[in-house]
């Protein structure tokens, strides 16, 4: 397809810190027979270009991601590996780095190493409807397994629900989304925000829920074992 040609546009990022709280050294996890990051690496392995960086301050990571020609110059220092590090922070790092280098490209585009069931035709889609709608930023969106109606959290140990007017039929409710983490886009001007989504065109890629789980603790990680 056309927009298959403009992948030199893109430059894709992989940041993947040597630390993780709810699972140990998630990244380097295995799931079946390969770590969870490769699943990432091996979906960037379709795209025919030289831009893929993996951001990382990990030693072992940056060897698997040499064995998929994913360059891993950049190092992400511990100031920027912390577990409360907002990811623009590290974008923002990195774009000095990457001017330095004189590359030409026009957009970011963020993978999670944390979302294994992504797909590469994920990723298609969701850069066919970036460039097709002229879009400033893109992200990836699936339908919320908990609708948040149904959401509840404990104020001083009594039950509070997260929204107020309820309905009482589930058929009455708006239909929920939540942001999977799987696949960010955004035009390059906009670290002058220090923004991902910013922009006057803001677009979603409703992904499916099959490939939308977003590994956070063991019980994720379970659940993507018996997938895979």
């Amino acid at each position: 397809m056309k927009y298959l040609k403009k992948f030199e546009d893109f430059l894709f990022i992989i940041p993947a810190r040597s630390g993780s709280k709810g699972i140990k050294n998630k990244n380097i996890k295995k799931i079946k027979n390969k770590f969870l990051i490769e699943y990432t690496f091996n979906i960037l392995k379709n795209i025919k270009s030289e831009k893929k960086y993996l951001i990382t301050d990990s030693k072992k990571i940056k060897k698997i991601a040499n064995k998929y020609k994913i360059n891993s110059e950049y190092f992400r220092n511990k100031k920027l590996s912390g577990d409360k590090t907002e990811i623009m922070k590290n974008i923002i790092h990195f774009n000095k780095f990457i001017k330095k280098k004189k590359i030409d490209f026009k957009y970011f585009v963020i993978l999670q190493p944390t979302s294994p069931l992504r797909t590469f035709l994920d990723l298609k889609k969701a850069i066919q409807k970036f460039l097709k709608e002229n879009l400033d930023s893109l992200f990836s969106i699936s339908k919320s397994q908990e609708h948040p109606n149904e959401t509840i959290f404990f104020k001083n140990k009594k039950i509070q629900n997260f929204v107020k007017e309820k309905k009482k039929m589930r058929q009455f409710y708006k239909e929920s989304y939540f942001i999977n983490g799987a696949i960010y886009i955004f035009k390059k001007e906009i670290l002058k925000k220090k923004k991902i989504f910013y922009g006057k065109k803001t677009g979603v890629l409703i992904m499916k829920k099959i490939n939308s789980l977003d590994l956070d603790d063991y019980q994720d990680l379970e659940i993507v074992n018996k997938l895979i």
